[in-house]
């Protein structure tokens, strides 16, 4: 049949709550090659399980904003260095517990539209559990990051599988904020400064705290704490500071500079892509899988994430409707920001 599609090979869970458990505490000591290769192979297999879940609810999220085409939905696989991290990082979390190994990008225009959609998938006849919400818009953390996080628990009555305690975080923000938190991820990926970890220089941390204030006085919405609330204050300091590091031509430089490697035959459409960006040679590559093909998506990004050279290189597994709302959702890979130095121009100028 030539209108026969061929359906997902979904990952299932393959090992007991206690040996997931006892994986991510292995991760966080000091422990032998087998003892470290047999970890990683259960907690590559529980976030890959994670992505029918995840599946299930951007399906629900891309819907809900089909009637607004100024929308941008995209899903993402949590990195496995990115997990490793976290668990090294904080000695009381829990693999088992972690909230974000599969995770939504539901980006709107306004204020307004986050907190009503956000209303709209709790309140729509999902049987997903409503976990957590962190709401750093109304509480902006102090590194300048906002965004809106709802954490739901998968649950599904017709097939028990997945009902295992696998969280899905949703983060609804807005265009601005969105182009924050991806300026900040590309500054670090290029400076080589763990800025979403917290890291990194004061000057650049500031930098970025205050560009968040005068993106939340633009929203009407509080500023970042230890920031100025006058927007006089705030675009002062951040020229004093642009002026002594250089911070928006070297984000324009690394735009320029770099370069995107593509198939031309196609565009992503309800695609997975797997992005791998060298922050070395400025060089982007993108694998793209078709909607059925997500084992060997996740197997390709698996075997690049075995490959990284002297951490050198970032990958993602992600999933958007069009190649034009996979720039969107993820321009920091792109690093087309020329947008957030645009706006920030125009308040020095």
């Amino acid at each position: 049949m030539d209108n026969y599609i061929k359906q997902p090979r979904w990952k299932k869970v393959e090992y007991s709550r206690n040996q997931i458990i006892k994986a991510g505490k292995t991760i966080k000591k000091e422990c032998t090659p087998a003892e470290e290769e047999k970890a990683l192979r259960i907690i590559d297999n529980w976030r890959a399980a994670h992505a029918f879940p995840l599946q299930v609810i951007y399906m629900h999220l891309k819907k809900m904003a089909s009637s607004n085409n100024n929308i941008i939905v995209a899903q993402r696989l949590k990195r496995l260095d990115s997990i490793v991290n976290k668990l090294k990082r904080e000695p009381s979390m829990s693999l088992w517990a972690i909230q974000d190994l599969g995770g939504c990008r539901f980006i709107v225009s306004s204020i307004d539209d986050v907190y009503n959609y956000s209303d709209k998938y709790r309140n729509s006849r999902i049987r997903h559990i409503f976990t957590k919400e962190y709401d750093y818009i109304k509480n902006p953390k102090t590194s300048g990051y906002r965004s809106l996080h709802v954490v739901y628990e998968y649950h599904s009555d017709k097939n028990d599988d997945y009902n295992k305690n696998m969280l899905i975080e949703i983060q609804f923000r807005t265009h601005l904020q969105h182009l924050w938190a991806t300026a900040v991820e590309t500054m670090g990926l290029f400076s080589k400064e763990a800025l979403k970890a917290g890291k990194g220089s004061e000057d650049t941390k500031r930098f970025f705290a205050l560009v968040s204030s005068l993106f939340a006085i633009q929203e009407n919405m509080p500023t970042v704490p230890n920031t100025p609330s006058d927007i006089d204050e705030i675009t002062h300091e951040i020229e004093t500071l642009n002026a002594k590091n250089n911070y928006l031509d070297f984000l324009t430089s690394i735009r320029v500079i770099t370069k995107m490697e593509e198939d031309n035959d196609a565009k992503a459409n309800n695609e997975y892509c797997v992005l791998s960006l060298n922050y070395q040679t400025h060089h982007l590559t993108i694998k793209r899988f078709k909607s059925s093909e997500i084992e060997q998506a996740n197997e390709y990004y698996i075997g690049l994430e075995s490959l990284k050279v002297d951490n050198q290189t970032d990958t993602v597994l992600v999933r958007v409707s069009s190649f034009n709302a996979l720039k969107k959702a993820y321009p920091n890979y792109f690093s087309d920001i020329s947008e957030f130095v645009a706006i920030i121009k125009s308040y020095l100028s």
